[in-house]
């Protein structure tokens, strides 16, 4: 089994204690003064699968006990799960490098400044991360695809965790879809603003409908003789880069 990175946290910061390791990051979770701990693994089985590894402590009030258990979930809740090499801009513009974390399903941004800092719970309004630039926009982060002018391409990501879990009785298979407590599904859409709004931009021919009527003509062109495939990310990037070029000489 491969461990990968290490944080998972119901609570606000700091909360993480980070030690550095050939090949990665590990995170430790500090106790916190509350009935319910626990400390949470990223880590890639046996079968290949990236799950959530969290494990728990709870206080028994009435026999006096600490209970510990463990809970497996398929998939994470971090963008690309993991941490990543990623920047913000500070209140007087200079960027400043962070490890980070980008928690889709919560909307919050984890940074470590150093190797021994501890990691904070942060909602910047711009920062990136591995190479991909995110804003906040209605109070959401979408990455930037395209933006020039009012021609703008945005990308938002959502997470949402399906519970699979059942009271066990000892007789369940082992493996499958079964050996997990629930699964953290990833989804994504893409967005353009127009007059100031968010606005869904549609996979395959529809995506045109984003764009004036008169320019449509052009653009179906272009996607006909460019063989652009509107279903895919590429594709809707290339359209919006072409509007962009029509658009300022015609």
């Amino acid at each position: 089994m491969k461990t990968f990175v290490l944080l998972f946290t119901l609570v606000a910061s700091p909360l993480c204690l980070i030690g550095q390791k050939a090949g990665g990051y590990d995170y430790f979770v500090r106790d916190a003064k509350i009935a319910d701990n626990n400390q949470t693994k990223i880590v890639v089985n046996d079968k290949g699968d990236t799950t959530l590894v969290a494990y728990y402590k709870a206080q028994n009030s009435i026999n006096n006990s600490l209970q510990e258990f463990t809970r497996v979930f398929k998939g994470t809740p971090f963008f690309k799960n993991g941490w990543y090499k990623g920047s913000m801009s500070s209140e007087s513009g200079k960027d400043m490098k962070f490890l980070m974390a980008y928690n889709i399903e919560k909307n919050v941004v984890y940074i470590v400044q150093n190797s021994i800092g501890d990691a904070i719970a942060v909602r910047p309004d711009e920062f990136t991360i591995e190479g991909h630039t995110f804003r906040k926009y209605e109070n959401i982060f979408l990455e930037t695809l395209f933006m020039r002018r009012e021609n703008i391409l945005l990308k938002g990501y959502d997470c949402v965790l399906s519970s699979n879990y059942v009271e066990k009785t000892g007789y369940e298979p082992q493996g499958g879809e079964s050996a997990y407590e629930g699964e953290f599904r990833k989804s994504h859409k893409y967005f353009t603003i127009l007059e100031d709004e968010l606005h869904v931009v549609s996979l395959g021919k529809k995506a045109l409908q984003t764009f004036p009527k008169g320019k449509r003509p052009l653009l179906e062109q272009f996607v006909r003789t460019q063989k652009i495939n509107l279903k895919t990310e590429h594709g809707l990037v290339e359209v919006f880069k072409y509007y962009d070029s029509i658009n300022n000489t015609l």
